[in-house]
């Protein structure tokens, strides 16, 4: 069942990505950073509706409706996201020096 999850997760996992840079452009590394964890998951899910909108018959299959798949994938993508910003501020600290998120 865990796999599933995961497999789910590394599906969306690009969309929510290319959502992030565009982001973190647009309006700098802090926000990037909270709309990844927060409404890059809702464009993680429109591009997989839009790609691969036939698997999610394989995952109702298995028993997990969309929105049991929409929780386990904020849970992920938030203890994912958080040690990846943190390693992303140190990196951007040493080769940068004094840096500040504002």
């Amino acid at each position: 069942m865990y796999r599933a999850y995961w497999q789910f997760y590394k599906s969306i996992f690009p969309f929510i990505v290319a959502f992030s840079i565009l982001s973190m452009l647009y309006v700098g590394l802090l926000w990037g950073f909270v709309l990844f964890a927060t409404i890059g998951l809702l464009f993680g899910f429109v591009g997989f509706r839009a790609f691969y909108n036939d698997q999610f018959y394989f995952y109702f299959n298995l028993g997990l409706t969309k929105w049991k798949l929409f929780k386990v994938s904020f849970i992920i993508n938030l203890f994912l996201g958080i040690p990846l910003f943190g390693i992303l501020i140190l990196t951007i600290s040493l080769f940068l020096g004094r840096f500040t998120i504002t």
